[in-house]
């Protein structure tokens, strides 16, 4: 079980990516934004948890969770709506080393700390970003920097084990996706499949992703991180019950 990280976060993870891009529109930014803080801040979290009767209320949804969330609403960018887009960045998430590429540039979602705004002053060639940038004090900037810090504590075994499980996470969305994409295909999960078959060695995907292609997706576990999240929120409601009936004794 990973300390922290999980398919389901990194899922969330370009959620956000797509609302700092700026091509969320202001009819759905809300509910964009509202989806992100129910499983982002612990406290939010545990409210929407109570209020649907779930019994867990952290970070981990299902990939048809972040699917309904966001599928009823269109993006800026004509004929796509806010899935396509985060669909898009999850999927582009071809590789291991994508993967850390991925990690490496979620530091360009959030604004500079003092000391890199006062050597960006000095640089008069540094252009202004394009996207919105996040606080780094915010709910999501702090969920963007623990992920990155967590990451680059990850062991390498570790990583393979997260990247194995995005692979799971996202399989539902394969027919999804090639409905946008008609080049993807089983294996475009990974971009090295392509040349390891061109290559001859037709035992390359059965070594490295036995039971991955062409199997049924595998139930992908929570972070220990959640498991404690949710412990906390089951009791923290055994005590405010017990406080109430003691207090109507």
């Amino acid at each position: 079980m990973s300390r922290y990280l999980t398919p389901s976060k990194i899922g969330l993870l370009a959620l956000i990516k797509v609302y700092t891009d700026g091509v969320v529109p202001s009819s759905a930014t809300i509910a964009v934004l509202s989806f992100l803080s129910s499983h982002i801040v612990p406290l939010a979290a545990r409210s929407a948890a109570q209020d649907c009767g779930s019994s867990s209320g952290g970070s981990s949804i299902s990939i048809e969770q972040l699917q309904s969330a966001t599928i009823p609403y269109p993006s800026a960018i004509p004929g796509r709506t806010v899935w396509d887009l985060a669909l898009k960045n999850l999927w582009s998430i071809n590789s291991l080393d994508t993967l850390h590429i991925f990690f490496d540039g979620l530091g360009s979602l959030l604004e500079k700390s003092s000391g890199e705004s006062h050597a960006s002053n000095e640089d008069f060639t540094s252009t202004k970003p394009q996207s919105m940038q996040l606080s780094r004090n915010s709910p999501f900037g702090a969920f963007i920097r623990r992920s990155q810090l967590e990451f680059t504590k990850t062991q390498f075994h570790d990583a393979i084990r997260l990247w194995k499980n995005l692979i799971s996470y996202r399989a539902p969305t394969l027919a999804f996706w090639k409905r946008r994409n008609p080049a993807a295909d089983l294996y475009s999960f990974d971009s090295n499949l392509d040349k390891a078959s061109s290559g001859g060695n037709g035992d390359f995907t059965g070594i490295v992703y036995s039971g991955l292609v062409g199997g049924k997706p595998k139930d992908v576990s929570d972070s220990t991180q959640d498991m404690e999240t949710l412990c906390v929120y089951q009791i923290a409601r055994m005590e405010r019950r017990f406080a109430s009936k003691s207090f109507h004794m």
